[in-house]
């Protein structure tokens, strides 16, 4: 310590300098006893002077931080390093919570020996609630960046839809006249054939007018999912038996030969619902069933009621989905099929939810095949 030669400091000008620095500090002997402390350390230890003043610090701590005390005590005494110790957490009297940093050095006597030790403990609380607070402000800042992000994602999306119906809209009605006509030229013309050839007609011609018959049923199929998603009309809503409408769903599905179909129907259960618009929405959900398993498997239905509701769910044993096809399912024009159009499962949705349900779909992938939930409104009549 160093004086100005003028300036010689008195026991009161010391005991005010220590009184007045916002930092506890305490001086310990060589038996770690307090010899010294301060005002601050007193607040901080929540004790009267008189008690803290020639005690231990197993006799006004609890143990397990006297032990933590005394081995940084003995590192000062036993080998004349200075000690720091940073973040240290400790509980006031009141039950308060204070994170410390202190600071060991020890005191030499005149003959150079290591009499005491040191301290100087600084409150890093305020600065601790600062740092949370500050990263409480930045969780919410990320999160509503984030919730914004999802916001502008989605109205972009939604613009994206909009402009895709926007052009189906305008395809559409003249694509359906232009090719319909002709696809009737050509059912009519493999009619015409197989009435004229009759028997007398070999394997392969038959099969190839099989074919025929089969794309061309394809094709309307397909104009007609362009149709109904571009111009969904209000629906007519009415009874409806679903076991009859799940019938003539697989019927439109059309699954192929060595396909097991399993249905678990209530047949006494009716929905609120337009008949034709379910048949369609519930027909493309069964074919992207059936289509998931093109060397057979196992196609279950099931309907049942659920409080005000219908569910019907349809399940196969194909591949199932992947969480990143799961995301764009129902999204129009896109598909993972080589020759589709992506509009069965989005026509589906938007036709379901044209009267009031919903759609949803499960899949754990890895071949575990995938889940359709259908929800619809029960029908009066049934409650």
């Amino acid at each position: 310590m160093r004086f100005a030669s003028s300036f010689e400091p008195t026991a009161r000008l010391l005991q005010a300098v220590l009184g007045g620095v916002p930092d506890a500090i305490f001086v310990k002997d060589r038996e770690r006893r307090y010899v010294l402390v301060n005002d601050s350390f007193v607040a901080l230890a929540g004790r009267p002077a008189e008690e803290i003043l020639g005690a231990l610090d197993v006799q006004i701590l609890d143990s397990g931080l006297a032990e933590r005390y005394a081995g940084s005590d003995a590192i000062v005494l036993e080998r004349g390093e200075a000690v720091q110790v940073e973040d240290e957490r400790y509980v006031d009297g009141e039950g308060v919570a204070h994170y410390l940093a202190t600071t060991k050095v020890p005191l030499r006597d005149e003959t150079g020996e290591i009499a005491y030790v040191l301290g100087i403990v600084h409150d890093l609380s305020r600065a601790k609630s600062a740092e949370e607070a500050l990263r409480v402000a930045n969780e919410e800042l990320e999160r509503r960046v984030e919730e914004r992000t999802d916001a502008l994602r989605g109205a972009q999306q939604a613009l994206l839809r909009k402009e895709r119906l926007a052009v189906l809209g305008q395809l559409a009605g003249g694509l359906a006249h232009q090719i319909r006509n002709p696809l009737a030229a050509i059912t009519n013309a493999a009619s015409v054939l197989k009435r004229r050839l009759g028997d007398a007609a070999d394997a392969d011609v038959q099969a190839a007018l099989a074919v025929i018959r089969e794309e061309v049923w394809e094709a309307n199929r397909i104009i007609t999912d362009l149709l109904d998603y571009a111009r969904i009309r209000p629906p007519s809503l009415a009874p409806v038996a679903v076991g009859p409408l799940i019938e003539s769903a697989l019927a439109l599905a059309r699954p192929q030969d060595g396909l097991k179909v399993e249905q678990h129907i209530d047949a006494s259960l009716s929905a609120w619902i337009d008949e034709r618009q379910m048949r369609d929405a519930l027909g493309n959900v069964i074919r992207n069933a059936v289509e998931a398993m093109p060397d057979g498997g196992r196609l279950t239905i099931e309907a049942a009621a659920e409080g005000e509701e219908v569910l019907i769910a349809v399940e196969d044993t194909g591949p199932g989905l992947t969480r990143g096809s799961l995301t764009y399912l129902f999204e129009p024009l896109v598909t993972s099929k080589p020759l589709g159009l992506g509009l069965g499962l989005a026509t589906a949705k938007a036709l379901i939810e044209n009267q009031s349900g919903t759609i949803r779909v499960s899949s754990a992938g890895d071949g575990n095949g995938a889940r359709f939930e259908i929800r619809v409104p029960r029908a009066p009549a049934d409650g």
